[in-house]
């Protein structure tokens, strides 16, 4: 597989479907974001908890439950970002929301979780 073909992230971490708790442990986070629909603007956020299979973003732009979004996640200034191709929208709560990572390259997924195992190990 090449390190920029987009897989379903899920095939790529061996999690199964349709568990009823958390399949990933969430970390609390501030990390700059940008989030968009359908090739559309992007808009700004933020990430206030991250895991593997999603996150929680405070946006400046309201979405629905079910819109699909591109989420692009900036780790540090001087790193690009870690994209997510398809992250829709399972709830929202105000300008808060929370996205599943649905299709994410081989590469930005081990960077993902290269991220998260450092923060977990600080």
């Amino acid at each position: 597989m090449a390190a920029d073909e987009s897989v379903p992230f899920h095939s790529i971490q061996g999690s199964k479907t349709g568990a009823v708790e958390r399949k990933f442990p969430r970390f609390p986070t501030a990390l700059p974001c940008l989030y968009s629909k359908d090739d559309g603007p992007d808009w700004n956020g933020t990430t206030i908890n991250l895991s593997l299979g999603g996150c929680a973003i405070l946006g400046t732009t309201p979405v629905e439950k079910g819109d699909y979004l591109r989420v692009l996640i900036f780790p540090s200034s001087s790193q690009p970002p870690i994209e997510v191709g398809l992250a829709p929208v399972r709830w929202t709560i105000g300008e808060h929301f929370g996205v599943e990572f649905i299709m994410v390259t081989a590469r930005d997924a081990q960077r993902l979780q290269s991220y998260l195992t450092f923060h977990d190990s600080a």
